[in-house]
């Protein structure tokens, strides 16, 4: 590709990224506009039937949980460290929040996400480490391959 067709591309994306800030705070009090017979849309009726039948609540606590997903969402999405696998820990967390929002598991609002973030974890900070060592290797030189063979599995050294 050609540079200035990167450039135009890194332009446009960062453009959209720029607006979708910019308009957030605007997307969020938007609930305060929100009338009480907005519940005609079947898949809203869930949300509704969950809270009480409030619009202005109901309205208000998904955009709660959805500026959390946008934001760490273009974090994860943009981020060019090695650590960036991390990011998708409060990820999961607000976007299974926001899921709970908009299904019936209401009673599961804010209680029982650490169990379902659990795996997350484990699979962010692996990568992340994984990540770690290659770039230790690569600044310090050190060859991992003798790491490893010193490092062998417990039944190698019982025979």
């Amino acid at each position: 590709m050609k540079r200035g067709a990167i450039s135009k591309n890194v332009l446009r994306y960062g453009s959209i990224v720029a607006i979708i800030l910019a308009i957030y705070p605007y997307l969020f009090f938007s609930y305060e506009t929100v009338p009480d017979d907005l519940w005609n849309v079947d898949w809203l009726n869930t949300i509704n039937d969950n809270l009480g039948e409030d619009a202005y609540i109901s309205s208000w606590l998904f955009l709660q949980k959805l500026g959390p997903v946008i934001f760490l969402g273009i974090w994860f999405i943009t981020c060019k460290h090695w650590w960036y696998h991390v990011i998708a820990i409060p990820l999961s967390m607000y976007l299974f929040q926001l899921i709970v929002v908009v299904t019936p598991l209401f009673e599961y609002l804010d209680h029982f996400e650490i169990y379902f973030v659990i795996p997350v974890v484990i699979i962010s900070l692996s990568l992340s480490y994984i990540a770690r060592i290659k770039i230790y290797d690569k600044v310090y030189g050190i060859d991992l391959s003798d790491l490893e063979k010193e490092i062998s599995k417990p039944s190698d050294k019982l025979q």
